[in-house]
């Protein structure tokens, strides 16, 4: 009996760490590879995988490959148009595509320095990752531009490259170019937006600058049609009762008050604070958020919350948010929400004695 019980206390540990290494199995590898597989297939079934690519970026690739200008249709600036070219000549191009953005999601974890493996299968367990994934959209390049940015912060030319081909790609990168500018890395931001504004005037000037006049327009009138179904903070406060001019007013304040975050963490020598601040300004200085765009925070999650933790799965509840718009109120409100609280989870202070020595370990030579 004695012996039975000295061992019980083992036994009973060793039982628990089994059973935690089957959920996290379980639930980060074999939860996520059977959806996406059963899922992606049910959305290819129906034609709708890589919506996005395929009704709005491969067109615009199929016009430039047949020596035709895009625009004024075009949304995008023309890097992305460019890039996909040689998609135009593949059979089956979505999938192709679908396959570039599977493997571009863990890549950029990757480069941000994230080697707990269930940080990667909690990422794909993202409502946001998904649909990012499912319609087809650049989102993901951007995160992977945003992530090699970080990564090459001390080198101007690696990091003012990446950002600036994040900006060319969409414009809502600009934020990338305040936390450079703020952080005293005034000679990167200067690049970043050299190579933004240079490779956007090289490759519409090759299209004669066509539709660019009008480009400004179709902003605006892109805005005005699906602004009003987005997730952002205007129209949660719009469609809770508040007036309009007010609504859009609060949404403003809110991103300079991200906007003078950046500037305060950078000047406090907190560059993953500054750095986060920047990537959620990207998210909610939009006019026009969807649920995709939170795919971006995964790069705050990242930084600052490299081991696995609640916080990596806590944005797996913007599967509840809608796909096609923003749907219900509730679920704006939902998925606002969680992005909030997920990024203030990850800039809390956390371990204090950690993030010393991590600042010491950067100094050091």
């Amino acid at each position: 009996m004695s012996a039975v019980s000295t061992s019980s206390p083992h036994a009973r540990r060793h039982d628990w760490t089994a059973l935690r290494r089957i959920a996290a199995v379980l639930g980060l590898v074999a939860l996520p590879l059977t959806l996406y597989a059963v899922m992606l297939h049910s959305f290819w079934e129906r034609g709708e995988l890589g919506i996005d690519f395929s009704q709005t970026l491969l067109p615009a690739a199929e016009e430039l490959a047949d020596g035709r200008s895009p625009y004024p249709a075009y949304g995008y600036p023309p890097l992305v148009a460019f890039a996909l070219v040689p998609f135009t000549v593949l059979p089956s191009p979505e999938l192709f595509y679908t396959a570039g953005l599977v493997v571009t999601l863990p890549a950029s974890l990757w480069i941000l320095g994230i080697r707990d493996w269930r940080c990667y299968g909690a990422a794909f367990l993202w409502g946001a990752s998904f649909h990012a994934i499912q319609t087809g959209n650049v989102t993901i390049v951007l995160l992977l531009f945003s992530a090699v940015a970080w990564r090459a912060r001390d080198s101007r030319l690696g990091a003012g490259v990446s950002s600036g081909l994040a900006i060319a790609t969409k414009l809502i990168c600009w934020p990338l170019v305040v936390w450079l500018a703020a952080s005293r890395r005034g000679a990167t931001a200067a690049i970043a937006l050299l190579v933004a504004c240079g490779v956007t005037a090289i490759l519409w000037g090759s299209l004669g600058f066509s539709g660019l006049l009008d480009y400004p327009s179709s902003l605006d009138k892109l805005e005005t049609a699906q602004a009003p179904s987005s997730y952002t903070l205007q129209v949660l406060l719009t469609d809770l009762g508040a007036p309009s001019a007010i609504s859009r007013a609060a949404w403003i304040l809110a991103l300079l008050v991200v906007l003078a975050a950046v500037f305060l963490a950078a000047r406090r020598g907190a560059d993953q604070h500054a750095y986060s601040f920047a990537i959620l300004a990207a998210v909610i200085g939009s006019p026009i958020v969807w649920l995709h765009s939170f795919v971006l925070l995964l790069a705050v999650v990242a930084v600052r919350r490299p081991r696995f933790s609640a916080v990596w799965i806590l944005p797996s509840l913007l599967w509840f948010g809608s796909g096609s718009g923003n749907g219900e109120t509730w679920q704006t409100l939902l998925v606002l929400g969680v992005a909030l609280a997920t990024f203030v989870a990850c800039v809390l202070p956390g371990d204090v004695r950690l993030d010393r020595a991590r600042r010491r370990l950067a100094s050091s030579p």
